[in-house]
């Protein structure tokens, strides 16, 4: 998948997103007494193209789950494709986690990652921020912070440590 079809991918909005996944509801496990099994609250959500899934059942609200799954989803897809980075790069801050922005950062973040040896200092240069700045923005999200340091590892470079 190239950087735009990616990018395309986690701007659509949340109909057309799921046009494009299998949605399955189940009844979610573990604590949550009588309602919690009762009704079929959970949410998996599955991008058909790419075989990314993702569960959510936080809620007892199936619409509030599938809402978050694709917030999830979203997260998920810019984990799992990098591209080149762009000259000069698109984001200068860092959007929050909210942010229907904050998928695009996070896998643009990546790619220059990616592209400079998962050496923060070469990227946090590229991408205009400093060291320290970078590595808090990358330990504010664990999911992120989780995949930087396991590719790291994987390059035989020590894990980031969080200050």
């Amino acid at each position: 998948m190239d950087r735009e079809a990616r990018n395309r991918l986690l701007e659509l909005p949340d109909p057309e997103l799921r046009s494009l996944c299998r949605i399955e509801c189940f009844r979610g496990t573990g604590r949550g007494g009588q309602k919690r099994n009762t009704t079929d609250s959970a949410v998996r959500v599955t991008h058909l193209e790419t075989s990314v899934s993702v569960v959510c059942d936080e809620t007892r609200s199936q619409t509030r789950n599938r809402a978050l799954a694709l917030r999830r989803l979203r997260h998920s897809l810019a984990l799992a494709h990098r591209a080149p980075p762009e000259l000069p790069p698109t984001f200068r801050g860092k959007p929050g986690p909210k942010s229907p922005a904050y998928p695009i950062w996070m896998a643009e973040v990546l790619d220059v990652l990616e592209h400079h040896g998962l050496r923060i200092s070469d990227a946090a240069a590229y991408l205009g921020t400093t060291t320290g700045k970078l590595v808090r923005d990358l330990a504010k999200d664990n999911a992120l912070w989780q995949h930087v340091n396991a590719s790291r590892q994987r390059n035989q470079l020590s894990p980031l440590r969080q200050r």
